[in-house]
């Protein structure tokens, strides 16, 4: 092979490289495509579902009805909070209630007074994701008791590890009982029913301090615990609660028939 043709075959090779360099330097700096209009449209619209079915999943979380659909043990305390107010009721086990103001849920559900216009489940029952999830494991198991085994205050707010007495006074509700330190206090609180014939929250025993309660059901009959052992008193009743006796009756009935 002659000089002139090894030249011009080199030539060629170097020419041939730069045509790939060039090419590959020149699909390397191609710009994107922006996105087309109609793109545009599609992710907006995914976006504005996404956020839309958020807010409405976290307005419905607030509603009974979430309850109720999410865990079918729920749905007869949701049945019961949902009664007419100062009306014969039913309790969540099913018994006859003379006034449905004797149940706390019920009267509480919607108020004039210093709490929220309309008192919903998670109000009272504020969500707990440690709690839920141990509800959740033990209702996937089947580990749970129907009807449910009934909870005090103290039980009721374990999980947040606060005093019984917060589930019921608190920032949010009955907030005039609360003393300095953010608790009720037990002045306070007798004073409020100062005007009854038998004022019922009265320290009349310095060594008992049940919990709120341990007398206003949420969704049985309330209980004039005080009747326990002072039968031979005539206390009188409010409107639908119960003495002590029908009160250990109505459990003894609801759990073994």
């Amino acid at each position: 092979m002659t000089e002139e043709k090894v030249t011009h075959s080199l030539d060629a090779v170097d020419s041939a490289v730069d045509d790939v360099a060039a090419g590959a330097q020149k699909k390397k700096k191609k710009p994107r495509k922006p996105f087309s209009k109609r793109a545009k449209i599609i992710c907006t619209v995914i976006a504005v579902v996404i956020v839309a079915g958020g807010i409405g999943m976290w307005k419905w979380h607030e509603m009974p009805s979430f309850c109720a659909t999410l865990c079918h043990v729920e749905e007869t305390y949701v049945n019961n909070l949902s009664q007419e107010q100062g009306v014969v009721g039913t309790d969540k086990y099913g018994n006859t209630v003379t006034n449905s103001n004797a149940m706390m849920a019920v009267l509480h559900s919607k108020t004039q007074t210093t709490a929220k216009p309309e008192i919903v489940c998670v109000d009272c029952h504020i969500p707990n994701m440690l709690e839920l999830a141990h509800d959740g494991v033990n209702y996937v198991t089947g580990n749970y008791t129907v009807p449910r085994n009934e909870r005090t205050a103290s039980q009721l707010e374990e999980w947040d590890k606060k005093e019984g007495s917060q589930f019921c006074a608190n920032e949010n509700c009955h907030v005039y009982l609360l003393g300095n330190d953010g608790l009720v206090s037990p002045e306070k609180l007798a004073a409020a029913t100062a005007d009854m014939a038998f004022n019922p929250h009265e320290q009349h025993h310095a060594n008992l301090n049940p919990d709120c309660t341990a007398c206003h059901k949420g969704h049985r009959a309330s209980t004039i615990v005080c009747t326990a052992c002072h039968q031979h008193q005539d206390v009188a009743l409010p409107d639908g609660w119960v003495n002590w006796d029908t009160s250990q009756q109505i459990m003894v009935t609801a759990f073994n028939g």
